[in-house]
């Protein structure tokens, strides 16, 4: 696979996620932000496995496999059944419109573009679009958990937001070493199953939402 090919599919793939990011935004329920996140992740696999055969790194198939599993299968059957569990409210609540989130999140990509190019030759060095596109991605994820209003929307900008993080070093580094990438995974499982213990004993003890406890102030 050339290197001309390799640059092609990446960007290509990168379009994609930046697309998944505007459906997760742009999502009127959470079910449909847990199913861009998921696809979001299978993106992200697939892109590790074509810089597998592009270069024959075996640590990357693995990286590859495991984001598939657990990323793209295992976090988000735990969100969707963390929503069937606490049968909470599927609509997405948001803090400011939505037409206003998506406004600010093409302020965000605009602004992840321009900062990769003004890096000049080292921009050279990156594997297609990845660096801009991984950094919109992580901001965005950082955006939607500050503009949502539930705990589980919250927790789906986490885990956009590592994918973004996890895309770029992949992408920029054709590999990192196994050990860290596994590493960044297991830390990103530990979060989500934190999360979801503290989600379910905060319904389950005072019959609210994290985003309500303000209302609890004394």
């Amino acid at each position: 696979m050339s290197a001309e090919t390799v640059h092609t599919v990446i960007d290509d793939l990168g379009a994609l996620l930046l697309f998944t990011m505007i459906l997760i935004l742009a999502a009127g329920q959470i079910y449909r932000a847990i199913y861009a996140v998921a696809a979001q992740s299978l993106l992200i696999a697939v892109a590790g496995g074509v810089l597998a055969a592009a270069t024959g790194n075996v640590e990357l198939w693995v990286i590859a496999g495991i984001t598939l599993a657990v990323k793209a299968v295992v976090l988000p059957w735990v969100l969707h059944r963390v929503v069937q569990r606490m049968n909470v409210q599927r609509e997405v609540e948001s803090v400011i419109p939505v037409a206003a989130t998506l406004a600010l999140a093409v302020a965000v990509v605009v602004m992840a573009f321009h900062l990769s190019a003004s890096l000049g030759l080292v921009r050279q060095a990156i594997t297609g679009n990845a660096l801009p596109v991984g950094i919109a991605l992580t901001l965005l994820g950082v955006l939607v958990m500050a503009t949502q209003k539930k705990a589980l929307n919250q927790m789906v900008g986490l885990f956009a937001s590592e994918n973004g993080i996890f895309f770029t070093a992949m992408a920029v580094t054709n590999g990192m070493p196994l050990i860290i990438e596994i590493g960044v995974i297991l830390d990103v499982i530990l979060a989500a199953l934190v999360m979801t213990i503290m989600v379910l004993r905060v319904r389950s003890t005072v019959d609210a939402d994290i985003a309500d406890l303000s209302r609890l102030r004394g």
